[in-house]
């Protein structure tokens, strides 16, 4: 089995069309089709079926998917093990973080991090716990920074707690008081993230447990529309604070205090890796500077590296 088989399955899966994988792999169509049906005869089974122009993935082909991903993974890992050993300061780090982290925390650390090392490429990937777990599972992350989790086959160090404040319009009533009980704040028109989100279990777990069920008016997956959703009076939400200080400061959104609130409303965020794999040059300083920030301790330093000569 080649790699250039498994990249042409890849594109096609992605692709869904033989014609558009042979453009992302500058190749011609005929080429591409030509190591798809290599790849099938070794493997022994269609990998896609092909009507007309449709292309759809056959059961086999969905259940190859990602272990096809795990191997060029592996093969890019080398790749920049073996530039790590060469240079010691080039190679990649996939890194995915929940949408919050990566918007209003990851920025001012990816800057220090590019003056350390300037040479190392990014690629930061988005989404929900639960999918960025799944992806440094399978191999398609190095490192994964999102709500603290646990599982059995990835390591994982609390960073901070983020901090969780109700928001409303300055024209709000709640602006002018400053302090509102829970119950109070579930009779307004609440604006929530969408029920994937480990911010919605969160919020409205608070509110169950004082016995209120808040009136949900909108679910939405960005909180940069969530703010403007507020700022234009359409309800009041629970925002971390990270992400509102700026609005706050300038008087477009006003924090709000909860006064009976049985424990204070945060989210834990951790940091999580794979457990026993190799870390490069790249990921050891980042995951330094990471741990650094927060002034703890780098648990991380004991896992086998891949050394830079000397």
């Amino acid at each position: 089995m080649e790699l250039a088989q498994l990249e042409a399955f890849l594109q096609v899966a992605h692709h869904r069309s033989f014609s558009r994988a042979a453009e992302a792999l500058f190749l011609t169509q005929p080429s591409v089709t030509a190591r798809i049906q290599s790849l099938e005869r070794e493997i022994g089974e269609r990998l896609f079926e092909r009507t007309g122009r449709s292309v759809t993935l056959t059961d086999a082909g969905h259940a190859f998917i990602p272990h096809a991903q795990r191997a060029l993974t592996a093969v890019q890992e080398g790749t920049d093990a073996i530039e790590a050993v060469r240079h010691g300061d080039v190679g990649s780090i996939r890194i995915g973080a929940s949408s919050s982290i990566a918007t209003y925390v990851l920025p001012a650390i990816f800057k220090r991090f590019r003056v350390e090392r300037p040479r190392v490429h990014i690629h930061l990937t988005t989404g929900t716990t639960e999918d960025m777990i799944e992806k440094l599972i399978a191999g398609e992350l190095h490192v994964a920074i999102t709500r603290l989790t646990q599982h059995p086959e990835i390591e994982s160090l609390h960073l901070y707690n983020d901090d969780l404040s109700l928001v409303v319009s300055p024209a709000h009533p709640f602006a002018a008081r400053g302090r509102v009980t829970v119950a109070e704040a579930g009779r307004e028109p609440f604006l929530f993230f969408e029920r994937s989100s480990s911010y919605h279990t969160l919020i409205y777990s608070m509110f169950l447990r004082v016995g209120v069920v808040p009136e949900s008016v909108m679910e939405l997956d960005s909180m940069e529309a969530t703010k403007h959703m507020v700022e234009a009076g359409l309800g009041i939400a629970i925002l971390p604070v990270v992400s509102i200080d700026p609005e706050c400061e300038a008087g477009t959104l006003k924090r709000v205090d909860i006064r009976d609130m049985e424990q204070p409303a945060q989210r834990e965020v951790g940091v999580h890796v794979l457990r026993n794999r190799a870390i490069a040059p790249p990921l050891r300083d980042f995951l330094k500077l990471l741990t650094h920030e927060y002034s703890l301790p780098n648990p991380f330093d004991g896992h086998r590296l891949v050394q830079t000569g000397g």
